[in-house]
């Protein structure tokens, strides 16, 4: 599955907003079979929401991956985004700090 998802880490660096953080994302259940690696680190600009990683964090993703954790841009509903231990709205601005993970668990499903 090594086609569906790379993993890069890089260096800080400054834009005009101001510094870069560096999020590691965590993908669990059905995210995490799809992905060749159970995390990810993507950069966003400071004061960056978990909706505003997507675009970044889906262009190195395979379709199956997208369609699990996305729809147009941002996050499905259904996919539970968890923070410092707590579930948060994914569109909510200000949350994420630099170094911070998230997990991400879309719906679990079978019977």
């Amino acid at each position: 599955m090594s086609d569906c998802f790379s993993s890069t880490v890089r260096e800080p660096t400054l834009c005009e907003e101001g510094t870069i953080m560096h999020i590691t994302v965590q993908f669990l259940g059905q995210a995490r079979q799809l992905s060749p690696s159970d995390r990810t680190v993507v950069e966003a600009a400071e004061g960056a929401s978990v909706d505003d990683l997507v675009p970044t964090l889906l262009s190195e993703a395979c379709d199956r991956l997208r369609t699990v954790l996305a729809e147009e841009n941002r996050l499905r509903r259904s996919v539970m985004a968890i923070l410092r231990d707590e579930t948060i709205d994914p569109s909510r601005n200000g949350l994420l700090r630099d170094g911070d993970e998230i997990s991400l668990l879309p719906p679990m499903s079978g019977g």
